[in-house]
């Protein structure tokens, strides 16, 4: 589940849920909705990621790999 990687990141680098929500400007108790449903958008996933300073990243089976960043993502309350 992707909400186990999420909360294996944020327990690796020390980060607070609420620390997370804040940043994502969702109320703590949204946030732990989203990780109970493990609904998490592309959108969401780069940010999360972005916060925790990460990146998403796709990798092909021949090597080729596909980096997504917070310049990929849509920015919240409007389309660039």
């Amino acid at each position: 589940m992707i909400s186990d990687k999420i909360k294996q990141i944020m327990k690796e680098k020390n980060i607070k849920a609420v620390e997370l929500a804040e940043y994502l400007g969702m109320r703590p108790q949204n946030l732990n909705t989203k990780f109970k449903r493990d609904s998490w958008s592309v959108q969401d996933l780069i940010s999360v990621l972005d916060f925790m300073g990460c990146n998403l990243t796709i990798e092909y089976k021949t090597d080729t790999k596909l980096t997504f960043t917070m310049g990929d993502a849509v920015k919240r309350g409007g389309a660039e």
